[in-house]
């Protein structure tokens, strides 16, 4: 038998309400919109507040460290003034502090650091000069001729002097003939070699030897053994010596006599 379903008269229908979703869920769909919102105000903050929180941190000092000579240290500072002038601790531009300082001639190598909370430090390995070259350079100890004679104290430095194409062959002069010179106690304080590698030196006793190429170290032993036995003890006092003779030399004296040279 079928119930029939009887709708009595005056009778409502309410309205079915929907099921809520869970407080997690609407949470998880209104993320979105909420750190979008936090990133928009943050950004805006940033925009505002930064450029006068960083202008706090300016960089009052350049330290520069392993240069000894104030000149030099005053032309690193110089040389940064204008890089780091109006820039913070987080700004200052360290790769281009880097290879401004990189670029001066008499710096082998250098790091740069910040150092918290104001200052800017540089680590320099300078060029170590060991010679003056034709006046107008210093050569390095790895034999690499730079411009920075002002920057150094180069009196006491060995002047050279020959072909601008030939410093390596006029190193390697001076480096072997100051071995040979050394055991009699000699130094070289000034070598001037020509095209064909003739070397004429001048000793820091004010002797002149002049020597050619060809078998230069043997004449200079012959020369030291000479000098070492007798040459240094004469009265007359030793002037020049020319060593370019294959087996012997010809020696000037100071005194003034018609004849000064004499062949031994």
């Amino acid at each position: 038998m079928m119930r029939k379903t009887v709708k009595l008269r005056g009778a409502r229908v309410l309205p079915v309400k929907p099921e809520r979703k869970p407080l997690a869920e609407r949470l998880s769909a209104a993320m979105p919109m909420l750190l979008g919102g936090l990133a928009l105000l943050t950004l805006i903050g940033v925009v505002i507040y930064l450029p006068g929180t960083l202008d706090q941190y300016p960089i009052r000092s350049v330290g520069v460290e392993g240069v000894k000579d104030e000149r030099r240290q005053a032309e690193v500072r110089m040389a940064l003034s204008g890089l780091v002038a109006d820039e913070n601790f987080f700004s200052v531009p360290l790769t281009e502090v880097f290879h401004t300082a990189r670029s001066l001639e008499w710096v082998a190598d250098v790091q740069v650091r910040r150092s918290w909370p104001d200052r800017l430090v540089l680590l320099i390995e300078e060029r170590v000069p060991v010679a003056v070259w034709n006046d107008d350079f210093l050569v390095s100890t790895a034999g690499e001729s730079f411009r920075a004679l002002k920057q150094y104290s180069v009196d006491g430095l060995p002047r050279l002097h020959g072909p601008q194409e030939r410093l390596a062959a006029v190193m390697d002069y001076y480096h072997s003939m100051s071995k040979v010179l050394a055991p009699v106690g000699l130094q070289i304080r000034r070598l001037d070699v020509d095209a064909r590698l003739t070397a004429r030196l001048q000793l820091d006793n004010d002797i002149m030897l002049v020597v050619d190429r060809h078998q230069y170290a043997r004449k200079l032993r012959r020369f030291v053994r000479m000098y070492d036995g007798v040459l240094s003890a004469d009265e007359r006092g030793l002037a020049r010596v020319d060593l370019r003779y294959a087996d012997g030399m010809a020696v000037q004296w100071r005194q003034s006599s018609p004849s000064t040279e004499k062949r031994v």
